[in-house]
């Protein structure tokens, strides 16, 4: 019976338990559900400062009981209901839009808040931000503020995390920063921020990552010897000053450092790599450091960028204990110096090798090795010589331009179809066109060919390069006409065949099916036959030069219609072509912007790779203010249009003028006449005019004085006359501008202008009546008047003397007939002026 009663115990304290239990598990579900209403109300007052174009926040809404808790981007805390996180963040693409509102002070739990990628108008960082006393994590990125960091900032004494990166904030870092003792992270870059690098950052004790990037600071690099934690910092892109200081070396945990595009100087030693066992990321370039690093440094970096650092002029030997590199740039590094063979034995993990731009002679060995990856090259500007080898056939990008190689191009078609970058230019290559260049259909998107000594007709088969975006031939010895099949590469944007023996006609289906085209250049060849009226379909096209050709016929006034030199729009991004086929499959590689991809710090990666070192930016040959000029990032400027030195007649049309952004217009050496448009002065972009050796006519169109950027002008050789414009800008060119005009006068002429007559009006039919009319009535009256004064006299004369009455009669026969004669001359003048 005891023990039935204990059992019977048991069960009821189990089941109580168990109640209880589940009461309380009840009751916690209870508190999670629910929020403070005053929370509540300041979530609404936020939401009501926002614009929400895609109802990102549809369930907030203030009916009672509406539990806050529940609603998108918000987390409480599951006991107290307090609000303790927020996160609207919307990946930049900005489908909030408006301000930050100041009831976000009312939620005094808030830990963590995201409100990255909204659109905040160019608003400042309100003041009401720093009442959050809790917080622990913020982060507004890529949300257009602007205006300073408050140096209330401080009042955050819990904050650990901190990113205002990628916005238009401005004025210095308030040293206040320096105060948040437990910050681990502190993301700014991206922004016009200017001043020093406050000391005090360098003295945060948690501090592991530092992004000061892509800003305006000065002053020198900070000791950052307290942060004894810090594994990342990014102050490149700067105006910093001074030297690398020696304490770097002993961040032992620093894994990452780039301190790269700013004007630090001094001389790189062993010492700033002490202790750096970990480094696995360096990034010197673009500054004026010199190396001077011995063979006993005791890291193994992944990615090494020393570009336009000193390091010559022998070959840096340090390199060769670097066995596991990735990434490696020792570009335009001041090496005179022959490659040792140790050096050709590349890790199978490289995916970029840059020896650019120094002054490294010898030949290339036989490099048949075999990457895990498809690594770029680029021994692009130097003084390497003979037969192009045997290269590894997992090729993403190869560059070879400006050496002295020779021999033909059929190594190509031993190296793998992934290729996607192409650069053999200015070398002395001979042979014609491989056909094995179709194989490449997939990925080419940049061949460049140019000043070489290669001959030949284009093959066909170049017309199955689908992907192929630049495509450059200049100053070959090509002959033929260009192949039809070219008009399957729709995706060009840029051709340049010139200088070469090109013939026949000036494909038409170029306007027609390549409508990407922003350069089209076909100049030095012999094209002949008249201007395509197609081509005028381009309205992608900013750089047209058909000139030094045989073309005849008139400009079509179609060529007015070329919408990109009409219209304001500069993309920058059209000049470049990305041509890694890699940069998508790096491991654990993660977007941090829009052109850049960068695996996190922990774990598993090779390197850090920005999109940027992965561009081949276009460059034109220009024909600039009477001599040649290389155009390159500043091409996506240029708009402009040469036909020079043809056999085009006609007039110049007048739809010209539409083309208000054209920088540079060239039509000179050709047979054309009638007068220059007299709106010319709408072209107030143009920068260089040149209508020398033709055959117009007229006067200098007064609207061209308007033009107050011109720089060059040409008008000689023509049949132009009357008085040049004054004003100081026609004035202030030399007189050859307009020399070989025998009818034009006037400075900077020594033809003096005869004295101008009185300004005529232009008058109609209606005014000449008028005029006559006016004319004959004064005369009639006149004569009226004359003729009745006239006869008084004579009658007073006549009564008073008896002589004068005698000659008076006998004068009036022949009076009478002089009247006749006179009243009949006049009739007649009238009746001529009429006519």
């Amino acid at each position: 019976m005891l023990v039935f009663v204990s059992l019977l115990l048991c069960m009821g304290s189990f089941i109580n338990g168990g109640l209880t239990s589940r009461y309380k598990e009840d009751a916690s579900m209870m508190v999670m559900r629910s929020c403070h209403d005053k929370e509540r109300h300041a979530l609404l007052g936020l939401k009501a400062n926002l614009v929400d174009i895609n109802n990102t926040l549809n369930n907030w809404r203030s009916k009672e009981k509406n539990d806050c808790c529940q609603w998108a981007g918000v987390s409480c805390d599951k006991h107290t209901g307090h609000v303790t996180e927020l996160d609207l963040s919307s990946s930049y693409s900005y489908v909030l839009s408006g301000n930050i509102s100041p009831f976000l002070s009312l939620l005094p739990q808030l830990e963590y808040l995201d409100l990255s990628g909204i659109d905040f108008q160019f608003n400042p960082i309100p003041n009401s931000l720093t009442s959050l006393t809790s917080l622990k994590g913020l982060t507004i990125s890529g949300a257009n503020l602007s205006g300073p960091i408050h140096h209330h900032i401080a009042n955050l004494s819990k904050l650990d995390f901190l990113d205002l990166s990628n916005n238009f904030l401005s004025g210095p870092i308030p040293d206040s920063l320096g105060d948040l003792t437990s910050l681990t992270e502190i993301h700014l870059s991206r922004n016009r921020l200017e001043g020093v690098i406050p000391t005090s950052i360098g003295n945060l004790p948690r501090l592991i990552e530092l992004d000061l990037s892509r800003n305006l600071l000065n002053g020198s690099v900070p000791d950052f010897v307290r942060s004894t934690f810090l594994r990342q910092l990014d102050l490149s892109r700067n105006r910093l000053t001074g030297n690398l200081p020696n304490s770097m070396g002993k961040l032992s945990n620093l894994r990452y450092l780039d301190v790269s595009s700013n004007s630090l100087t001094g001389v790189i030693y062993d010492v700033h790599f002490q202790t750096l066992d970990v480094l696995i990321y360096l990034d010197l370039s673009f500054n004026s450091f010199e190396l001077n690093l011995s063979s006993n440094i005791g890291f193994e970096l992944l990615t090494i960028k020393l570009q336009s650092c000193k390091l010559g002029p022998s070959f840096p030997m340090w390199i060769q204990t670097q066995r596991y590199f990735a990434y490696l740039d020792i570009s335009n590094a001041g090496i005179s110096d022959f490659v040792p063979a140790w050096f050709w034995d590349l890790p199978p993990r490289l995916r970029f090798l840059n020896i650019s731009s120094n002054d490294i002679k010898g030949t290339l060995p036989d490099m048949a090795l075999v990457f895990e990856d498809y690594p770029g090259m680029d021994f692009s500007n130097n003084q390497l010589e003979g037969m192009i080898p045997l290269l590894p056939s997992k090729l993403a990008a190869l560059n070879l331009s400006r050496n002295r190689f020779s021999g033909t191009l059929s190594f190509l078609c031993r190296i793998d179809a992934a290729l996607t970058f192409r650069d053999l230019s200015s070398n002395l290559l001979s042979g014609t066109l491989p056909d094995c260049l179709k194989k490449f259909y997939e990925k080419l998107v940049v061949l460049n060919l140019s000043n070489n000594s290669l001959s030949g007709e284009i093959p066909s088969s170049l017309g199955f390069l689908s992907e192929l975006q630049a495509l450059y031939l200049r100053r070959n010895a090509f002959v033929g006409e260009v192949p039809t099949s070219l008009n399957n590469c729709t995706k060009l944007r840029f051709v340049d065949l010139g200088e070469n023996n090109f013939s026949g006609n000036i494909p038409a289906w170029i306007g027609e099916t390549l409508s990407e085209l922003y350069v089209l250049v076909l100049r030095s060849n012999r094209f002949n036959g008249s201007l395509p009226s197609q081509i005028c379909f381009l309205n992608n096209l900013q750089l047209l030069d058909l000139s030094n050709n045989l073309l005849v016929g008139n400009i079509p006034r179609c060529f007015g219609n070329f919408t990109a030199m009409a219209t304001r729009r500069f993309q920058d991004d059209i000049t470049s072509h990305s041509y890694s086929s890699y940069v998508a499959t790096l491991p654990n590689a993660t977007s941090v912007g829009a052109t850049e991809y960068c695996p996190g710090l922990d774990g598993g990666f090779l390197s850090c790779f920005t999109n940027e070192d992965a561009l081949f930016i276009d460059n034109a040959l220009v024909a600039w203010k009477g001599t040649q000029r290389q155009f390159e990032r500043g091409l996506y400027l240029l708009k402009s249009i040469d036909i020079s030195s043809n056999k085009l007649y006609g007039k110049l049309p007048s739809e010209i003028t539409n083309l208000r952004e054209l920088v540079s217009f060239n039509i000179s050496n050709n047979k054309l006449y009638g007068e220059i448009p007299k709106h010319v002065g709408q072209l107030r972009y143009l920068d260089t005019f040149d209508l020398s050796r033709n055959e117009f006519s007229g006067n200098i169109p007064l609207s061209l004085s308007n033009i107050d950027r011109l720089s060059y002008l040409n008008l000689s050789y023509n049949n132009l006359s009357g008085r040049i414009p004054t004003g100081t800008q026609l004035q202030s060119f030399s007189y050859t501008s307009y020399s070989g005009n025998p009818q034009l006068c006037g400075p900077p002429l020594i033809q003096i202008c005869e004295p101008s007559p009185p300004p005529a009006t232009v008058v109609g039919e209606e005014d000449v009546q008028d005029e006559e009319d006016e004319l004959w009535k004064s005369y009639y009256i006149g004569m009226s008047s004359g003729f009745v004064f006239g006869f008084c006299g004579i009658c007073g004369a006549l009564f008073l003397n008896c002589r004068f009455r005698y000659f008076v009669f006998a004068s009036s026969n022949n009076m009478k007939d002089w009247i006749h004669v006179t009243v009949v001359h006049f009739q007649s003048l009238r009746m001529k002026f009429r006519r």
